[in-house]
């Protein structure tokens, strides 16, 4: 027990070096805890989208961008009548229309869409934006609109952020021409459901307004099913019953369209991961390095320590413990600047953009004692090999 004090003081003994050595494994640890959070944060978004839309069916105009998921955008319009169609389809349990809307803010080069909804047909709907308010209230006429929390985060980066209570003016096609509309926005929600999340929603009436759009047709429509088994069975059913009418619509499970865009979040968090590891490796490095100059420094008080009966084992030891203290010392200093980042990434972009969890800070904490070892292996060695007889000689 001694011999292992006498190791964690002999670890600090030489402060710069110290210094040196847990700065670079901090760095590592730093990087892994905001990357690993940053991954989390990324799926956890995913899991929600997917778990709000894993009862859901959309119908939409045929060649509707991104299949459909968009309900509408970038195409015809189809008519309001087919949700006949769809009410008597068993386990159909709810069925609301939608029209969608573009538009580009008046001093930013950025397209935003925009839902509209009549009230009466989303009343009692928890998942609906105006369930949904974290901030403000729901639009009263047809000039406020609710903004998408993720939208707000987006503006944000774009250093255009939007604040509830103010007016904005937007650029509206008309005509072959544009004019100026000015909206209220009143409120914020969240979903959980990304694609509803980067918009602006209001009323029915306002997106009729900016698409033309005639009162007897939609941009599309939402159909909601009573179990996630049963969406395939329903997604059949009213493929059949809206099949030969004119305009043709296409039948959108949104789970279809959103894999491929979950695969890619999976390789770009694979991608993260690997940037982690390469600087948790890049800080062990850094300790082999420090640890192996201080041992070529310090080869005279070993070979003294040899002769005064300490075996090559607790010369290894002696070794191996400094470079674990140096390393779980810097793993503790990276967790703390990893979550001080975090809360500055929370603060300035969202605060559910990464998730710290006890697996993250698990994971850290294990990086710590790996490079710790792996980084002290090495220069154990090297200590082993000090000769008490030539460092005598030299004395």
């Amino acid at each position: 027990m001694s011999m292992f004090f006498f190791s964690i003081q002999n670890a600090f003994q030489k402060k710069s070096v110290a210094a040196l050595a847990i700065l670079g494994v901090a760095f590592g640890t730093a990087l892994m805890t905001i990357l690993f959070s940053l991954v989390g944060g990324m799926e956890r978004r995913a899991e929600k989208t997917f778990s709000e839309l894993s009862n859901k069916i959309m119908i939409t105009g045929r060649d509707a961008i991104f299949g459909g998921l968009f309900l509408g955008m970038g195409t015809g319009a189809i008519p309001s009548n087919y949700i006949e169609n769809i009410k008597g389809i068993p386990h159909v349990e709810r069925v609301y229309t939608q029209v969608s809307a573009i538009m580009r803010p008046r001093d930013i080069n950025y397209v935003i869409p925009l839902y509209g909804y009549k009230n009466e047909d989303i009343k009692g709907l928890s998942l609906i934006p105006h369930n949904k308010i974290i901030e403000g209230r729901t639009p009263e006429n047809d000039r406020e609109v609710i903004l998408g929390k993720s939208l707000g985060e987006y503006m944000k980066l774009l250093n255009s952020p939007y604040q509830v209570g103010k007016a904005y003016s937007f650029n509206i096609p008309s005509g072959g021409k544009t004019r100026d509309l000015e909206l209220i926005m009143v409120g914020i929600y969240q979903t959980g459901n990304e694609v509803m999340d980067g918009a602006l929603v209001g009323s029915e009436k306002l997106a009729r307004e900016i698409t033309n759009i005639p009162p007897a047709q939609v941009s599309g429509i939402n159909v909601i099913i009573d179990g996630v088994n049963n969406v395939e069975q329903v997604a059949r059913a009213i493929q059949s019953a809206l099949s030969g009418k004119t305009p043709e619509v296409q039948v959108l499970v949104p789970g279809e369209v959103l894999n491929p865009v979950k695969n890619v979040i999976d390789l770009f968090g694979n991608f993260l991961i690997t940037v982690a590891v390469v600087a948790a490796a890049a800080g062990g490095l850094s300790i082999m390095v420090v640890m192996l100059l201080s041992v070529v420094s310090r080869m005279r008080e070993f070979g003294i320590l040899k002769a005064l009966g300490w075996t090559p084992a607790n010369i290894m030891l002696m070794v191996l413990v400094e470079s674990l203290v140096l390393s779980l010392s810097g793993a503790a200093l990276g967790t703390l600047l990893g979550y001080g980042g975090l809360l500055l990434a929370g603060k300035f972009i969202s605060p559910d953009i990464a998730v710290l969890t006890w697996q993250v800070t698990s994971a850290v904490a294990l990086a710590g004692v790996i490079i710790g070892v792996a980084g002290g292996i090495y220069p154990a060695w090297r200590a082993n090999r000090a000769s008490p007889s030539s460092i005598l000689r030299e004395i």
